[in-house]
């Protein structure tokens, strides 16, 4: 279960219904006019009383260190008595985000972060940072507005970006979430038999599509993330979406 305690970002009630629904989670809210202490109580009383095994809590942020909010977030902490506390921040906020999770961490004792908007190749240095004023650990990263792109943080992984070793070990990962065993059988065996046509071929263009940008994807092979010409390409998904018509016609 879910559970709206941010009241101050407008529309973060709306967002959390959204991606609640996206994932088959409910979600506990009481609107803007409560307090969100209030609102984490009788939400953890919901969540008791219907056996929830999960409960995330979605609190409010800033990028300034506010001693309100924090007083807010320790009575917080104090009722839920959470298993983790994870600290989301925004990369591209460069030392700012170091600075609000130091602060946070030293309030709340955060047991974790999650960096969001993380370029693999410009902004690895914020993950370093931040985990060494910390000392906690990057769970996970966020590359993109859907669900699929938050990632488990793999350090190794992400030092081999940074160096323009590609990520095969990612790639991978991704390839074997989206591509389907089967399907790709069936599909090399028409290849061999000469009876591919333009419907298997829309079939694997929406399965790369799925792992993401091709930019992105190609950014993982080793030797591709330096490459100068790969720096200024970009792959609109609309145009991959007009190429489906000219296939089939």
């Amino acid at each position: 279960m879910l559970i709206a305690a941010d009241v101050y970002r407008p529309a973060a009630i709306k967002q959390l219904q959204v991606v609640g629904e996206s994932v088959g989670a409910p979600v506990f809210e009481m609107g803007t006019d409560t307090d969100p202490r209030e609102i984490v109580r009788q939400g953890m009383a919901q969540a008791a009383a219907n056996h929830n095994d999960y409960v995330l809590i979605d609190t409010a942020g800033r990028l300034q260190i506010d001693a309100k909010l924090m007083q807010e977030l320790q009575d917080i902490k104090e009722i839920a008595h959470p298993n983790e506390i994870l600290l989301t921040v925004d990369a591209m906020t460069g030392q700012a985000a170091v600075d609000v999770a130091q602060g946070f961490n030293e309030q709340l004792d955060i047991t974790g972060v999650v960096l969001t908007k993380l370029d693999g190749d410009t902004r690895g240095g914020a993950a370093l940072s931040i985990r060494s004023v910390t000392g906690k650990p990057i769970k996970f990263i966020g590359q993109g507005e859907k669900m699929d792109a938050l990632d488990v943080f793999y350090p190794d992984r992400m030092a081999n970006r940074i160096l323009g070793m590609g990520d095969m070990l990612t790639l991978i990962d991704k390839a074997q979430k989206n591509f389907d065993e089967q399907q790709a059988a069936e599909v090399a065996e028409k290849i061999q038999a000469n009876t591919f046509d333009f419907n298997d071929f829309i079939d694997q263009m929406d399965q790369v599509q799925s792992m993401g940008g091709i930019e992105d994807i190609m950014k993982m092979i080793p030797g591709m993330a330096n490459n100068p010409q790969l720096k200024n390409m970009h792959v609109d998904p609309k145009d991959m979406d007009h190429m489906k018509p000219l296939c089939t016609q």
